[in-house]
């Protein structure tokens, strides 16, 4: 109905004051941190985004927006919920004036209510998948980063790796641990290697099963592996559960290892 786009292009500049004016009013702390400047801009852009889908009579300008700011919001740490309400804010500034301009005109107000709700739920639902995507991969990247902090081989003497483990182990991180470690190992050389399990909050049958894995890769490299950091209680659990480590040498202490290390490498050059 081409006189309830006229009206909303004309009233565009004034509609977003008003919307800025609401969501600071409303006391948004994400908002808040925005300079006047800046968001009546972000509002002028969706204002105009309407005002295009409301000529052609498709969603398109809306959703190709809203997801735009769903990324860059997410990466801001804006939340999701405060980026909702300032759509609604702006679409309720919208119907407050013409619920006063076409008081005379219901035609005019059901066009606008019927174009309100498939472009705020457009938008919402754009804005809504696009945060997801960004938060996904933001939570990836940060599991990477933990990754590469937590599976990091030290080496301790020209012969001794030392493999730290921290957090919970599970499949997929254990095959990246393994890979690290087998690197490392091939790298340097290495004769000895020292899995610690301090940092681990439980070993169990799972768990004992990756350390048998990474233990046999190691051995087919031509180093010996044993593991270090076994607490009383992590004994203790491992006992009561009946885990199997085939064999591989256990200390209780990162000093005995190194000692047992470094013992068996003087035997073996020795002979």
């Amino acid at each position: 109905m081409q006189r309830v786009i006229d009206a909303f292009q004309e009233e565009i500049d004034a509609n977003a004051v008003e919307a800025c004016e609401r969501a600071l009013a409303a006391g948004s702390p994400f908002y808040s941190r925005l300079s006047r400047e800046l968001l009546l801009a972000s509002v002028k852009r969706v204002f105009q985004a309407v005002a295009n889908d409301l000529a052609t009579g498709a969603p398109e300008a809306v959703v190709a927006l809203m997801g735009a700011i769903g990324s860059q919001r997410s990466a801001q740490g804006a939340k999701i919920s405060d980026i909702l309400r300032g759509l609604e804010t702006g679409f309720q500034v919208v119907t407050d004036r013409f619920a006063e301009r076409f008081r005379d005109d219901p035609e005019a107000r059901l066009f606008w209510e019927m174009a309100r709700s498939r472009l705020s739920y457009a938008g919402a639902a754009a804005l809504s998948d696009a945060f997801l995507v960004a938060r996904e991969a933001i939570t990836q990247a940060q599991a990477e980063e933990i990754f590469e902090l937590s599976a990091r081989v030290l080496p301790l003497s020209r012969r001794v790796l030392l493999l730290p483990l921290v957090g919970r182990i599970d499949g997929a991180r254990a095959e990246r641990i393994l890979e690290v470690l087998l690197a490392a190992v091939s790298e340097r050389g290495a004769k000895v290697v020292l899995i610690d399990v301090t940092g681990l909050p439980v070993v169990d049958e799972v768990v004992a099963s990756h350390l048998v894995q990474a233990a046999s890769a190691v051995r087919l490299l031509g180093a010996v592996p044993a593991l270090v950091g076994v607490r009383p209680n992590l004994a203790r659990t491992m006992a009561v559960g009946g885990v199997d480590l085939g064999g591989l040498a256990t200390l209780a202490r990162l000093e005995d290892g190194l000692h047992w290390a470094l013992g068996l490498l003087g035997r073996s050059q020795g002979r």
